[in-house]
């Protein structure tokens, strides 16, 4: 689904009405968080959102984020959701969002999921790693082998017979240890969280995987820039982070790249998601 350039203004209203909810319960709770991916490099570039992005994504030491994530609900507004794998069973990914339940953000690789399905900002645990980066390498190879499995039950897994014995032998092998979605993630979660306290952080959950490995140093007690108006957290060394992620971000993608990444069936920023999930059951039905 196209988004037309009101819609993106209604969307982008409603996911900034969730950044400061998210906000104000990290400063009741004292909890440390940074604006980062996209919405970092808006902040630095734009002062708020890239003109074409649709989606703000935060992150949060680990023990911040847990904290979080079992505190945050019971201060956060009635309509809003703090979605992980452990507050809906069939929610497919190891970091948090926070759902406004009264609106509607159906992205069509989960529209089939029983879980909320409002429009969200993404919360995503900063875990520790191995300092040396050839150790923090090897482990990761031990991860591959349960995103392979996240790949294939996932429906992303393609036949192809130009792959070798040995990666299609390797790909039944996974779904036979991690059988199901649930069982991977959970594995993954373990993974996640079992190396002890290190100087670096690492964004497991991210697109740019190994390039966010960060020091901890680069992220700091309190830096702050201006984002649609709002005071941000963000990390010290913000054009370290930046540059390491997206090499020279300060300059412009071509016009053809200049799109939102998140595709949905469907966005309505005025009606509850319960509406068009009954609405869809009953055609089922009929």
């Amino acid at each position: 689904m196209e988004l037309k350039s009101e819609q993106l203004i209604a969307l982008k209203k409603v996911e900034i009405d969730i950044l400061k909810a998210f906000i104000k319960v990290c400063d009741s709770l004292k909890l440390k968080y940074y604006i980062l991916e996209g919405t970092l490099l808006g902040a630095v570039r734009h002062k708020g959102f890239i003109p074409w992005d649709d989606d703000i994504d935060v992150g949060m030491p680990r023990a911040d984020y847990e904290r979080f994530c079992h505190e945050g609900q019971n201060l956060l507004p009635d309509h809003y959701f703090i979605q992980t794998i452990n507050t809906e069973k069939d929610y497919r990914a190891n970091f948090a969002k926070i759902r406004n339940s009264r609106t509607t953000f159906i992205e069509t690789s989960v529209r089939h999921c029983n879980i909320n399905h409002g429009i969200y900002i993404d919360i995503f645990p900063l875990d520790d790693c191995f300092d040396d980066e050839h150790a923090h390498k090897r482990r990761c190879k031990s991860l591959s082998f349960i995103l392979m499995t996240l790949r294939v039950i996932k429906g992303f897994y393609v036949p192809d017979k130009k792959k070798t014995i040995v990666r299609r032998l390797a790909e039944l092998l996974s779904v036979i240890r991690y059988p199901t979605i649930r069982g991977a993630l959970l594995a993954r979660e373990k993974w996640m969280k079992a190396l002890p306290q290190s100087n670096t952080y690492a964004n497991y959950c991210s697109a740019w995987y190994l390039r966010e490995v960060i020091p901890k140093e680069w992220f700091g007690d309190s830096e702050y820039l201006e984002f649609e108006g709002l005071r941000v957290r963000v990390p010290k060394e913000y054009d370290k982070w930046l540059t390491r992620v997206y090499g020279n971000y300060m300059q412009l993608p071509p016009p053809e790249k200049r799109v939102a990444h998140h595709y949905a069936d469907v966005i309505d920023v005025n009606k509850p998601y319960q509406i068009y999930i009954k609405s869809h059951d009953n055609k089922k039905d009929t």
